[in-house]
């Protein structure tokens, strides 16, 4: 009997012990669930503001997967309502070129001039056509961009499934990063907003030539970021992941000279791991590519647009220093500053990116090269030069339509071109000034003689 009772003690906890461990499953699945929603909201938030601006055309709906992985991610589909949406913004933006335009001629403001003038008429139109250049790209280009949305999300979850390589900790910091910087992009619109009504007492009408396609270029460009950033952080799991496959444990910590060499013995299912970190660097490098083509049409009006804004507000704060002796009010320098900074934020932002991708790409190579060159097994060698080889002849190359990189040498090139034309506009209305009054003189010598 008593032993009879032990049993049935022990039955009943190992009964209690299954309980508990379902109940810890289940607890840290919706723990999981959770976080994957906590980290969703933002990406619903931020794709339903796309949308209303008209970079967004696509349709999306959260995809569960199943019991065993409770996975969520955006699945994206082709939308003929977002065309539809985006082809009514540029009939209104066209439409929107015969109040600006008056609107801009007519306006009084200090320091105006005929080129000040003839320059915001042309920044109007020039602002209309570069944000229905961009709408028109997104209505034509909308199953590229599907299918640049679904391989990133299929490449999250591969890493996600397979690594484990604190994919999360990194991407919550990518949330983070992205968060602060749609944050500053929004209080520089709003403060942008104020300073321009305090300075000249615009009207809505105003803000359409000048504020509203600077802020959605902006956005475009912002969104350009996030796109390459979050390809940034898949990458930077990638070359994690093969360089965890060369980290060996050795049981002495002594040194060793300069002619031994480390030597890495890869399992089986380490090799099957690289073979699949070698697909999803591939599909990594298809995004690139796809990204690259897809923004490489209206990036272009936009950096033009960037570029004509950057000339024209540095020439309005240098022409009341330089050519008139009257004082420059705080509020319109602080209005002017506030434009240059919002003009530059997105460029700034989008080609250090590009610039530190192309540098994650780099690492790639390097953590292949480092691993041949420590590996023993001929299956292995084989697999890494093929990885060696995949990545030699992939060359990932952001440009704008092939005219320009989008890399630091851009902004560096941008800065410098927008130095020069201003000391030539500048020079041309000094010389435009002081010719009237060389006549004046020369007018006034004969009666001085006689």
């Amino acid at each position: 009997m008593d032993a009879h009772r032990v049993f049935n003690i022990f039955g009943n906890l190992e009964k209690v012990g299954i309980v508990t461990e379902r109940f810890s499953k289940q607890k840290t699945t919706k723990i999981k669930s959770r976080l994957h929603q906590d980290t969703l909201w933002p990406l619903r938030m931020l794709l339903t503001f796309f949308k209303v601006i008209g970079l967004a055309t696509f349709s999306h709906y959260v995809a569960t997967g199943k019991k065993r992985s409770p996975q969520m991610s955006c699945t994206f589909q082709y939308s003929e309502l977002g065309i539809v949406y985006n082809a009514v913004l540029v009939s209104l933006m066209i439409a929107s070129n015969y109040l600006s335009i008056p609107y801009r001629i007519n306006m009084e403001y200090p320091n105006k001039t005929n080129m000040t003038m003839g320059i915001e008429v042309f920044q109007t139109f020039l602002g209309s056509t570069t944000i229905c250049a961009i709408l028109l790209s997104y209505c034509f280009g909308e199953r590229s961009l599907v299918r640049i949305a679904n391989r990133l999300s299929d490449v999250k979850c591969e890493l996600d499934r397979l690594y484990r390589l604190y994919p999360s900790l990194r991407r919550q910091r990518v949330f983070r990063v992205l968060a602060v910087v749609c944050t500053l992009q929004g209080s520089l619109a709003m403060a942008l907003l104020v300073c321009e009504y305090l300075a000249f007492y615009t009207s809505p009408i105003a803000w359409l030539s000048d504020i509203l396609p600077t802020f959605h270029v902006g956005w475009f460009m912002i969104q350009y970021f996030l796109l390459v950033t979050v390809i940034q952080a898949d990458l930077a799991d990638v070359n994690q992941a093969i360089q965890s496959l060369s980290r060996v444990d050795t049981p002495n910590s002594q040194p060793q000279s300069l002619y031994q060499t480390r030597r890495v013995v890869i399992s089986n299912a380490s090799v099957h791991q690289l073979l699949q970190l070698r697909d999803v660097h591939y599909n990594l490098c298809e995004v690139c590519q796809d990204v690259s083509n897809f923004y490489s049409t209206p990036i272009v009006f936009g950096i033009f647009f960037m570029f004509f804004s950057l000339v024209y507000n540095g020439y309005y704060l240098l022409s009341p220093l330089l050519l008139s002796d009257e004082v420059l009010e705080y509020i319109i320098l602080a209005d002017t500053i506030i434009w240059l900074i919002f003009l530059t934020y997105p460029i700034m932002l989008l080609t250090t990116r590009i610039t530190r991708i192309l540098y994650e790409m780099g690492k790639t190579g390097n953590a292949i090269h480092k691993l041949l060159s420590c590996t023993i097994g001929n299956v292995v060698k084989s697999e890494l030069k093929q990885f060696s080889l995949q990545l030699l002849h992939r060359k990932i190359h952001f440009t704008a339509s092939g005219y320009f990189s989008l890399d630091n040498t851009l902004f560096h090139s941008m800065m410098s071109a927008v130095t020069t034309y201003l000391v030539i506009l500048v020079q041309f209305q000094m010389g435009s000034l002081s010719t009237p009054l060389c006549n004046c003189t020369q007018e006034n010598l004969p009666n001085t003689d006689e």
